[in-house]
């Protein structure tokens, strides 16, 4: 798919910028890495799964953590 965007100047001198200060980088890298990440749904389960990591802990310990440091 081919794709004309207008951005406001401002914009388009921090993007020129950029991609000076960055060479290894076209435009089409950085707009195809900036709409991935702001599109493409992200997997949360391996989110999940680490933060069921802590299956025990002391009783009261969400209140009293500071007790464990001592």
């Amino acid at each position: 798919m081919k794709l004309t965007l207008e951005v406001p100047d401002s914009l388009g001198k921090h993007l020129n910028d950029y991609l000076k200060e960055h060479p290894e980088e076209t435009l089409l890298s950085l707009v195809q890495e900036a709409l991935e990440v702001k599109l493409i749904p992200k997997d949360t389960a391996k989110l999940l799964e680490l933060a069921g990591i802590v299956t025990e802990a002391p009783r009261g310990a969400a209140e009293h953590a500071e007790d464990a440091l001592t």
